[in-house]
């Protein structure tokens, strides 16, 4: 239907919207069934929609495909802001996509009812999944219709500032026996991956570290010289910052996503020049931050040499701002044991719910690319 004259997108909210409502009225007769819910939900319908698709799904008698009819289900439920139903249509939905393509429309529609609901960070993350589902079909309008999806979200569509995220990936994983900490797979996938994905809303993201195939298309750079340290590897990445606020992340965070978000808020409403995440315990995690992108500049110029520099030593001339970490979402994975809880907590989650790492969603078509 988007690309009938007649149909539009909404940068606010993505999705598409209606300009001739006769040409809705007369398809509507003719619709099939889960195409009918479509409609009705465009017409204001929704409480009609919603009655007919309980008794497509209840009636199996009724030819309709399931897949389908749960997701025009949770359209109608978005439209009336009941996401908590929608979330629960989208989870039974999953478990009938089957296929990437299924699969990658379940993302878009998640994303798209994630940005409604305000958590851009976790929309992006679903349009950027949706779109890794979908690079092996080439140019198809769904793919483009993604992609498009994720840059209206990047860009803010309008409702929040753009930003750009830093990810310091150099870690040696010493204390792991090998490989390189943000190369230890956590749910098949490399921690850097998990924590690229929850950056996907940023414009840009830069990862301090060697090069590699992963989620996205982040830019790479170095430190000089390489091991001289995180205040290095950040000097080395802001020349590649264009947005005046800076996500600065440590590779090995997989639940940063939720955080990610309230940073930012906090940062914007206030006069800080930086807002970092703090434990319940006390402790500052100075690489789970939000950074105006001159006061970080500043602060850098005011070190001289970063080499060998503590990251802590950024904060010690500006004024930050902490936001509590009550949720576990900076819970960082230095050994093999935080590692082996990560995975636990992935993995706790009741049935039929999508896992809070969304790169172990289950049956999700992706192959890890080291």
């Amino acid at each position: 239907m988007g690309e009938q004259s007649g149909w539009a997108v909404d940068p606010s909210s993505l999705r598409e919207v209606l300009t001739d409502r006769r040409s809705v009225e007369q398809a509507l007769p003719r619709a099939e069934p889960a195409q009918r819910l479509f409609l009705l939900g465009l017409l204001g319908r929704t409480e009609q929609g919603l009655a007919e698709g309980r008794r497509l799904l209840d009636e199996p008698a009724i030819s309709a495909d399931p897949w389908l009819v749960l997701l025009r289900l949770a359209d109608l439920h978005c439209l009336l802001a009941d996401f908590a139903a929608a979330e629960q249509c989208h989870q039974q939905a999953w478990r009938h996509a089957l296929g990437r393509e299924r699969q990658a429309t379940t993302l878009h529609l998640i994303g798209v009812r994630q940005f409604e609901q305000g958590d851009r960070d976790a929309a992006a993350a679903s349009f950027q999944l949706a779109l890794t589902l979908l690079s092996l079909f080439g140019d198809t309008p769904e793919r483009a219709r993604t992609a498009a999806a994720l840059a209206l979200t990047r860009a803010g569509a309008g409702v929040d500032p753009a930003f750009d995220a830093v990810i310091l990936a150099g870690g040696r994983g010493a204390r792991m026996g090998g490989p390189a900490k943000p190369l230890r797979k956590l749910a098949g996938w490399p921690m850097l991956d998990h924590v690229l994905l929850a950056c996907s809303a940023a414009s840009r993201q830069i990862v301090v570290g060697p090069s590699r195939i992963g989620i996205g298309e982040p830019v790479f750079c170095r430190e000089q010289p390489a091991g001289s340290g995180p205040v290095a590897a950040i000097n080395a990445a802001l020349r590649h910052v264009q947005r005046p606020v800076v996500l600065v992340l440590a590779a090995d965070l997989p639940f940063i996503g939720g955080a990610l978000g309230p940073l930012r808020a906090v940062l914007a409403g206030g006069s800080a020049d930086a807002t970092a995440l703090v434990e319940p315990t006390g402790r500052i995690n100075y690489l789970a931050a939000a950074w105006r992108t001159a006061a970080l500049y500043a602060a850098l110029d005011r070190l001289g040499d970063p080499a060998g520099q503590p990251v802590r030593a950024l904060y010690d001339s500006v004024e930050v701002s902490y936001l509590p970490d009550f949720d576990g979402f900076g819970a960082d994975c230095d050994t093999l044991v935080d590692l082996r809880s990560a995975e636990s907590r992935i993995r706790q989650r009741s049935p039929g719910r999508l896992p809070a790492a969304q790169l172990a969603w289950p049956r999700l078509e992706l192959h890890s690319p080291s």
